[in-house]
């Protein structure tokens, strides 16, 4: 059985979702998978050392371009 995720986007996440499944003609869910999938992908790079949330937040914010929004305007 296959299981369903729901939860509430920002007015910030939902313009980027706009603006990838526009720029590259995806669906809604095909996005989502592609950011788990590359989350799991960097999660299993870093299993080697258990992070808690701000410290996985504070990584993936050292990976963002210089004028991507912090976690917190993102997800907030």
């Amino acid at each position: 059985m296959r299981k369903s995720y729901t939860f509430r986007s920002t007015r910030t996440m939902d313009s980027y979702m706009n603006e990838i499944m526009n720029g590259w003609d995806l669906d809604r869910t095909s996005v989502i998978k592609l950011a788990l999938y590359l989350f799991a992908i960097h999660a299993h790079h870093s299993r080697r050392r258990k992070l808690d949330l701000w410290e996985i937040v504070h990584e993936l914010e050292e990976l963002a371009p210089s004028d991507f929004p912090d976690y917190a305007d993102f997800a907030d």
